[in-house]
């Protein structure tokens, strides 16, 4: 890998333990290099993924599905600030209030029936209008069906990019009109979030990155990413420690 300590064969093998979510500790163990250094690897796998994302744009056409799931925030790896307005969580714990509340982070959604996937955050409440548009401007098709559970929100991107925006409970009992693929992400999404004993909100973009191009792609993922991964590097797209603090870091 250019500008690396480790040969390709290491990065391989640490990419499909990114994938198959094994913990940092075990695969500094089997490597033999610290925890910091495996925590350095991986976020720059994720970075990767997310360059990857931004030079190869998905573009959802024919029907796609839009929608929004949560998580709660966590500040994992470091300290609850004043300003979270609540103690620190055990891993596992609930949240204190009922309901959606600021306690959870949006993950919004999109997905193409037979394509790719897109996943982001920007705000701990449902996404207005203008949040959505900064998500999805540039990667909605003009003749895409796109279908919602009827946020309102939504129908600010049928103004945008002339796609049709349809909300499948005006539709009820008619076949194509369901939110099912999009209902899938968000539990691939929540078990690897889960799996991975949450993950910290000021990350959680890098991760949605991999959740995009990993729920499509389980199969023969890890060789095509390992393989586009390899190129991103080759073409300086490759990322330094510092990068790993600073980089795209989400404060909602």
């Amino acid at each position: 890998m250019l500008n690396s300590h480790y040969s390709q064969s290491v990065w391989a093998d640490f990419i499909r333990d990114t994938l198959c979510g094994i913990s940092l500790d075990k695969s500094a163990e089997k490597y033999g290099f610290s925890h910091q250094t495996a925590f350095n690897m991986r976020h720059k796998i994720l970075m990767a993924s997310q360059d990857l994302l931004e030079n190869n744009p998905v573009l959802l056409s024919g029907i796609a599905e839009l929608d929004g799931t949560f998580v709660l925030g966590c500040y994992k790896g470091s300290q609850a600030p004043e300003t979270a307005g609540r103690e620190a969580r055990k891993h596992g714990a609930k949240a204190a209030k009922r309901g959606i509340s600021n306690e959870y982070i949006a993950i919004c959604t999109g997905i193409q029936r037979d394509g790719g996937a897109i996943a982001a955050t920007v705000n701990r409440a449902k996404p207005s209008g203008k949040e959505l548009d900064e998500i999805f401007r540039g990667h909605i098709a003009e003749d895409a069906l796109v279908l919602t559970d009827g946020l309102r929100s939504y129908n600010v991107l049928e103004t945008l990019t002339s796609c049709t925006v349809v909300d499948v409970k005006q539709e009820a009992g008619r076949g194509i009109f369901n939110l099912n693929t999009v209902n899938r992400l968000h539990s691939f999404i929540k078990e690897t979030y889960s799996h991975y004993r949450g993950v910290a909100t000021k990350y959680i973009n890098r991760y949605n990155a991999l959740f995009s191009v990993a729920f499509r792609c389980a199969d023969n993922l890890k060789d095509m990413l390992f393989s586009s991964l390899c190129t991103v590097g080759h073409n300086c797209y490759w990322h330094s420690v510092n990068d790993v603090r600073n980089y795209k870091l989400v404060m909602p």
